[in-house]
């Protein structure tokens, strides 16, 4: 073997090590709000979840909703195998470039096994020479941190999870169905007492606060579902943030309290987390904010008793400060294949027929992407 190709394996092992394991440190520790595009991280995931929506949709129903529920830990782990995987590779081309020899042969083979087995446990009786003993050393250093960072990482994925999803639990229509954001309003505020409802949306301006700091910072949070049937973090966030808008809009001094408040933190949350997951912001989306489905929540504040601004006014600021977020939301939705929220009424007589229409068109869409 020429001295070229040695100093090249060597470069070349020690530059796919550096690499996995800035990776995994960006990952689990650093939690930067951007990614590059070469990152493992970030081909691995999206790779791997384009192809796991694209089987989930043609799968029968339960099949398929499975599949999407299991992904994210299957992840973590396909993760791990990644960064280990390359750690072994870079290791056996730096001990091929350095012509180590094992049990008297330079066969590339038997060195990418010595260095998967010793990612985790030195082989020292196998390893000729103070050098590669020591290198063996620092590659074991490496798996060992590689694998503790993984294992410290999960306690704090599954507390942000559980925050998460214990609030979600409070969003529930008294009338069943699922929520619509003017009911949102309408059930904190009762008898018309817009101090209660402030109360209520500064709790929930909390809650949008704590997703989008741990989904930005862990964005693989995002792809965990929730236990429960038709519901979904990305949806609960679009409707509080719809109903801090719609609040926001319509009743008098909304605009300078808490529901503008939740609204901004709202519109960050879908807009940032939407770029940490590189979800597309082009295409067709839908739209719920229409005319007809905004006299219908109007209606339903008015009935309140709420203190509401003169109503075509209310339209119009309505018209603007959603758009803001609103496509994205709904590509994010897409994007995380959940269900959609809406303005409008629910025709649906029971949470479980909306539950299985809003997975069927999830799976459309899905297929038409």
């Amino acid at each position: 073997m020429s001295e070229f190709v040695r100093v090249v394996a060597v470069v070349g092992g020690v530059i796919l090590i550096v690499g996995m394991l800035s990776d995994a440190v960006a990952t689990l520790i650093v939690t930067q709000g951007s990614s590059g595009f070469w990152r493992p991280t970030r081909l691995f995931y999206a790779a791997t979840w384009r192809v796991t929506r694209a089987v989930a949709a043609r799968l029968p129903e339960r099949a398929g909703e499975y599949s999407l529920n299991v992904y994210p830990a299957l992840s973590l782990l396909g993760l791990l195998v990644l960064w280990l995987a390359g750690l072994m590779v870079g290791w056996s081309l730096v001990y091929w470039g350095l012509d180590q020899r094992l049990g008297g042969t330079h066969d590339y083979g038997t060195l990418v096994y010595y260095a998967g087995t010793s990612l985790v446990t030195p082989l020292f009786g196998s390893a000729p020479g103070n050098a590669v003993r020591t290198l063996t050393l620092l590659e074991t250093l490496t798996g060992v941190v590689t694998i503790a960072l993984m294992i410290s990482y999960l306690p704090a994925l599954y507390g942000a999870y559980s925050r998460r999803e214990s609030r979600l639990l409070t969003l529930d229509d008294p009338l069943g169905g699922r929520i619509t954001p003017m009911r949102v309003v309408v059930l904190n505020a009762p008898d018309g007492d817009v101090e209660m409802l402030y109360r209520a949306l500064r709790e929930w301006e909390m809650w949008t606060a704590d997703v989008l700091e741990s989904h930005v910072s862990y964005p693989m949070l995002a792809l965990f579902r929730s236990q429960h049937a038709g519901q979904s973090w990305v949806t609960a966030l679009g409707l509080v943030t719809d109903a801090a808008t719609l609040a926001s809009a319509c009743i008098e001094g909304a605009a300078n309290r808490e529901p503008y408040f939740l609204y901004r933190r709202g519109r960050r949350a879908v807009l940032e987390i939407s770029s940490r997951l590189h979800v597309p912001d082009d295409g067709p989306s839908v739209t719920w904010l229409s005319e007809a489905n905004f006299d219908f929540a109007w209606r339903g504040l008015l009935e309140a008793g709420l203190p509401l601004r003169d109503k075509a006014a209310a339209w119009a600021d309505l018209q603007a400060i959603r758009p803001t977020y609103g496509d994205q939301l709904e590509r994010l939705i897409d994007f995380l294949v959940a269900p959609h929220g809406f303005w409008g009424h629910s025709a649906e007589e029971t949470v479980a027929e909306e539950v299985a229409e809003a997975a069927s068109a999830a799976r459309k869409r899905t297929l038409d992407g």
